[in-house]
């Protein structure tokens, strides 16, 4: 039975025809396994955290120094990155290892160490670790805040409108790839004004994949 003209209209647009995504780990679209992922690492010294996932606390960048000096916990740090990343991975898929126990152990893992672990477990592993570790007390759900112009004051005020909507995240994407720091940026500062404690992330991939 021949095709209708209409389907394969459809058939010959470009976004037809991209239908798969390649690794490209030099630029970090790639979701595990990159050949650039930093071992797991921490030095501590004196109380303070000196080198951590291979990178010394002269050469850290913001987020780095926030993770050393506000997210880990010093205390169980030396356990945690002592724990075999694959134990840790079997803790949060065993139903008899109560969440708090994983979630002492993690507050002490680096950013490399969390994704060592996630590496050994399947999707159907990472669904069961899900959730058993979400935290949401109520089922919550995302906007996407987006505009042609990408004009960073009308994604502002749009994320602050999704706030006030009750939307507990705000997402955006952009066209070009440049735009991304300050579309996050817009979103960022939109929703926190319409309503605080709005989570956002910009999926700047989308970018890349849309050229």
């Amino acid at each position: 039975m021949p095709r209708s003209q209409r389907f394969q209209a459809l058939a010959e647009r470009p976004i037809q025809k991209d239908t798969m995504v390649h690794e490209w780990p030099e630029v970090g679209l790639i979701v595990a396994d990159s050949p650039l992922d930093p071992r797991p690492s921490l030095t501590i010294r004196d109380g303070v955290v000196v080198e951590m996932d291979g990178v010394p606390r002269a050469e850290m960048d913001l987020l780095d120094l926030f993770i050393a000096d506000h997210a880990l916990d010093l205390a169980v740090a030396p356990e945690a990155m002592a724990t075999t990343s694959e134990a840790i991975a079997r803790m949060l898929v065993d139903v008899d290892v109560p969440r708090a126990e994983i979630v002492r152990l993690v507050s002490g893992c680096t950013a490399a160490k969390l994704v060592e672990i996630v590496r050994h477990l399947d999707v159907l592993e990472m669904m069961a670790a899900f959730r058993k570790m979400r935290v949401r007390r109520t089922p919550a759900n995302q906007a996407h805040v987006t505009n042609r112009r990408e004009h960073p004051a009308l994604l502002a005020a749009d994320a602050a409108e999704a706030a006030l909507r009750g939307f507990a995240e705000n997402e955006t994407t952009v066209g070009v790839a440049r735009y991304a720091p300050l579309s996050a940026l817009a979103i960022l500062v939109g929703s926190q004004v319409g309503r605080g404690g709005v989570l956002t992330q910009c999926a700047v991939e989308e970018g890349v994949s849309l050229r």
